[in-house]
């Protein structure tokens, strides 16, 4: 006779794994029986990590930076990504606000599990990547899903985000340059959300700008905490490596905000990670100069195949 099985807890039993695991679980199987499939699962580029970023990181182990990393971050890489933040995000950010993180996911996570209790609500316009309800649900709270439509171009509007906001809601999770419907928040589509967020002032936001690099038609990039810099106090900007910089395997995220969240988050990753792989954190200067320089060129180099393709994004 089968003895039962000790009960899991209640925060995995109501939380599921997002269909895009099942789809990209999928699409390796039939790559690997020989077929040629496009998938469209999980957002990554289709061309590898630069060689000379790799061999940097090869480097880095041989020269014995294979010990425990600092929790948050080397400084040396903080500072390079304190330059990434005012260069590119127009924020000036101290280095204790700074946090590196086992890619974009794991900011998200400390994030969320440093701010929602039971029953919190947390604000997510939708089209939404599946992996924000996944944490929210994990954390113990509820996933308000407000529409976005495609005759506002897939943008929060002021006045739908005023009607999604209730006594229990706590979080608005912004992601713009949007995943999966491609939609990017002007500064004067930042500037109404803002002035929406102004009269609730007990809702942080996590500002979700991992495609910040993957703009067309002369569109310019915003982020919320430089357009609203007078709430950035709950302004908490995510972004990191993976996307612009074909390095998705390489889980490395970074995130700047308030110091006392931004130490929040510590306490999370400290409990379930601690800090980034050494070798990858701990990178020779030429390759921290990585996140700061704009774009693609430096990284890539004139000659790199995946150049024309990056750009194109």
């Amino acid at each position: 006779m089968q003895a039962a099985m000790t009960a899991l807890s209640a925060r995995v039993a109501r939380t599921q794994l997002a269909a895009t695991f099942a789809m990209a679980a999928r699409a390796r199987a039939l790559k690997a029986g020989g077929h040629d499939v496009i998938s469209l699962s999980l957002g990554e580029p289709d061309f590898p990590t630069p060689p000379h970023i790799i061999e940097a990181a090869f480097e880095a182990g041989r020269r014995g930076e294979t010990k425990y990393p600092p929790l948050a971050g080397t400084e040396a890489l903080k500072r390079a990504v304190q330059a990434k933040y005012a260069r590119e995000q127009k924020l000036d950010v101290k280095l204790e606000n700074i946090l590196i993180t086992n890619g974009g996911k794991q900011a998200i996570f400390n994030v969320v599990m440093s701010i929602i209790n039971q029953g919190d609500e947390v604000i997510i316009p939708a089209p939404a990547w599946a992996g924000y309800e996944q944490t929210v649900q994990f954390a113990g709270g509820v996933p308000v899903f407000v529409p976005c439509l495609q005759s506002d171009n897939f943008v929060l509007q002021p006045e739908t985000l005023e009607a999604a906001i209730t006594p229990r809601s706590k979080l608005l999770l912004l992601n713009y340059p949007n995943n999966p419907t491609g939609a990017a928040a002007s500064v004067a589509d930042l500037t109404a959300i803002a002035k929406v967020l102004r009269r609730h002032p007990d809702i942080w936001v996590l500002s979700d700008d991992i495609y910040e690099h993957l703009l067309f038609d002369g569109f310019t990039y915003a982020t919320l905490a430089a357009v609203a810099p007078d709430i950035a106090d709950r302004i908490v900007t995510m972004t990191g490596v993976s996307k612009s910089y074909a390095m998705t395997g390489w889980r490395i995220g970074f995130c700047a905000g308030p110091a006392a969240l931004i130490k929040a988050c510590t306490v999370v990753q400290a409990t379930a990670t601690s800090g980034v792989s050494s070798s990858r954190d701990r990178l020779p200067q030429p390759e921290r100069r990585v996140l700061c320089v704009p774009r693609h060129h430096w990284l890539l180099g004139q000659n790199h195949p995946g150049r024309y393709q990056a750009e194109q994004r």
